[in-house]
């Protein structure tokens, strides 16, 4: 028995070895096709030395390979079996050796010189049998994207599990999770369940994605994380993972190149907001703590900016009556402070203030809760409208089309091309809307 099984372990391993290649080889050629990595060569592949990410196939045949145009010009679709078909009266591109033809030298259907426009790619041995293998793939119901499966999607995100920020944490999970059980209880998304993995923000982005590694998430969702402390954006770049519906605090709005979009006012446009609403107030002081760097905040007349480590108190004790303004995430700081009477005070929220109302039913869910819920439904229209063939950056390309979406009553997004956050700063006079202490205590956003 041990005999027979010793010669019959070549041959059962050989078949799985050889599967485990060719999908290799997809896999680089769907890198090189989507930008995702050089070619060997850097950017003397092409004669006019474009970047990798200028070099991508993608950038202008589409990420499903669906065409498009590009400097006003039609970029045909690529199709594996429609390269090897006849078409307007020019015969197909007979074998593998015609399509790299077309690829490297400008050599298309019956020799004819493609268009100037196409990119002549020097490629080695290895990336051009890499192209083939992907672009036969290219469009197909198996071209997807890691943590992209038949049945299902895997979603992760980053937020603290533990620490003084566990329960912040833990009620955007129950949001996220609440969120996708909804959609998973309609039949999922394309007929797709979507399943949710959740990795602590205290051990870092870095070994979120490392514990990712053999079961690859689709997009993170929702993740919070000080952004200052642990700088991931380069991280997802990297990594080519996109992070939808974000509760990170930034300092400005992701750009539209970036893999991010948040859901919160960024903290510049918060201060800017601030300033403006301080700006008409009446005789007396007027006072802005605001969470960020003040020295880059804006310059008003006879409005003083207070560093966060400011003794608040004593400021209020010493400035005549006037009007003090702050950003949620200084709200227990000056109320802590206990303002005289005579103070105006003004807030200014980085979201709707329907995040800060319970709704019907929902007396014991937390603003954090409530954000958690908003960035699973809009995931789960991203997936609904990129529709079932999706591919890295297919939410963020959504965004792009969705200028504006309800996803619950009082609660609207606004994204567009040159618009990567959710929600404009909302300033609010105080009383107008409570401010919760979940929400408060762990700094708001």
């Amino acid at each position: 028995m041990k005999l027979l099984a010793r010669l019959l372990l070549p041959c059962l391993l050989t078949p799985l070895l050889a599967a485990a290649d060719d999908e290799a080889l997809v896999q680089r050629g769907r890198a090189l096709y989507h930008g995702h990595a050089a070619y060997a060569r850097g950017v003397g592949a092409t004669p006019l030395r474009l970047p990798v990410e200028m070099a991508a196939c993608a950038r202008c045949h589409g990420a499903t390979g669906e065409g498009g145009r590009e400097g006003g010009q039609p970029v045909p679709a690529l199709r594996w079996q429609a390269l090897r078909q006849a078409r307007a009266g020019q015969p197909a591109l007979a074998d593998d050796a015609a399509v790299l033809r077309a690829i490297a030298q400008g050599h298309g259907r019956g020799g004819a010189v493609l268009d100037a426009a196409m990119p002549r790619f020097t490629l080695q041995p290895d990336e051009g049998r890499a192209l083939l293998a992907y672009l036969r793939r290219l469009g197909t119901a198996l071209d997807r994207p890691p943590g992209v499966l038949d049945d299902r999607i895997r979603l992760g995100t980053v937020v603290p599990l533990g620490g003084p920020g566990a329960a912040t944490g833990e009620a955007i999970a129950a949001g996220l999770r609440a969120g996708f059980a909804e959609a998973n209880a309609r039949g999922g998304v394309h007929g797709r369940r979507i399943d949710l993995q959740a990795q602590d923000a205290r051990a870092g982005v870095r070994a979120a994605l490392a514990a990712w590694r053999d079961e690859p998430v689709y997009a993170l969702v929702g993740g919070l994380w000080n952004e200052a402390a642990d700088p991931a954006d380069a991280l997802l770049a990297e990594a080519h993972l996109s992070h939808v519906a974000t509760l990170v605090v930034r300092e400005s709005a992701p750009r539209r190149a970036d893999w991010s979009a948040d859901l919160l006012a960024p903290l510049a446009q918060q201060r800017e907001a601030l300033a403006e609403a301080l700006r008409d107030c009446g005789a007396g002081a007027r006072l802005a703590v605001a969470h960020g760097d003040p020295a880059g905040a804006p310059v008003v007349r006879d409005l003083r900016w207070l560093a966060p480590q400011s003794d608040l108190r004593d400021e209020l004790r010493r400035a005549p009556t006037g009007c003090i303004g702050y950003t949620l995430a200084r709200a227990p700081a000056v109320q802590s402070a206990a303002p005289p009477a005579g103070w105006a005070q003004t807030l200014v929220l980085p979201m709707p203030a329907a995040v800060l109302q319970p709704a019907a039913g929902e007396s014991a869910a937390t603003p954090w809760y409530r954000l958690g819920l908003a960035a699973a439904r809009l995931t789960t229209e991203l997936l609904s409208r990129a529709g079932r063939q999706l591919h890295e950056r297919a939410l963020l390309d959504e965004l792009d089309r969705m200028p504006e979406l309800a996803l619950s009553p009082g609660l609207l997004v606004h994204y567009g091309r040159q618009r990567r956050h959710a929600w404009s700063p909302l300033v609010v006079p105080l009383g107008a809307a409570p401010i919760p202490s979940a929400m408060a205590s762990r700094g708001g956003s």
